[in-house]
């Protein structure tokens, strides 16, 4: 007999759940002694023109306390990943790690709709809140398509103009 639909859902998050509990204890979340450190030095004003606590990792880990039935919130979305609350963290807390590993994981389990990714091999890229911000920034400069694609699809793309350039302007050999 096969599990009903509800049964899976309930197997799905439990093992949500138990997935983001590992990401915790592996990226030291469970040290945090809330210095706001993080925070003070979170550069999302600067890319959204406002500073909305529950879009930092900090909230994001506060939350993360209480729950997992959150995961569809679209303020997980809005952390840059840049490293500078990681960096000035007194207590060792990787929320940088944390953030990339909680999206990679929720998109893995279907939470998509934030999502940016590559135009060319289908590999999350980036949330869609930065992809926004990266678009305003480029306007209409060249090489703005290289937004859409992840770096292994940019590197296979390039080397294989390298590729093509080298073997145009070898001498050919005569036997």
């Amino acid at each position: 007999m096969q599990p009903s639909s509800e049964t899976a859902k309930e197997n799905a998050a439990g093992d949500l759940n138990d997935r983001i509990q590992e990401l915790i204890e592996a990226n030291h979340l469970h040290l945090c002694v809330e210095c706001g450190k993080c925070s003070a030095v979170c550069p999302m004003v600067n890319f959204y023109g406002e500073y909305v606590p529950n879009r930092c990792t900090r909230s994001v880990v506060e939350r993360l306390r209480f729950g997992t039935d959150f995961v569809d919130d679209e303020a997980l979305w809005y952390c840059w990943a840049c490293k500078e609350c990681t960096f000035f963290c007194p207590s060792g807390v990787d929320f940088q790690s944390f953030m990339t590993g909680f999206r990679l994981l929720l998109v893995s389990h279907g939470y998509r709709e934030q999502a940016h990714f590559c135009s060319v091999c289908g590999a999350y890229l980036m949330p869609k809140k930065q992809l926004e911000c990266l678009e305003a920034t480029m306007n209409d400069k060249p090489n703005k398509e290289l937004l859409y694609e992840c770096p292994k699809c940019k590197k296979d793309k390039y080397a294989a103009v390298l590729h093509s350039l080298a073997a145009s302007s070898r001498p050919s050999v005569r036997p």
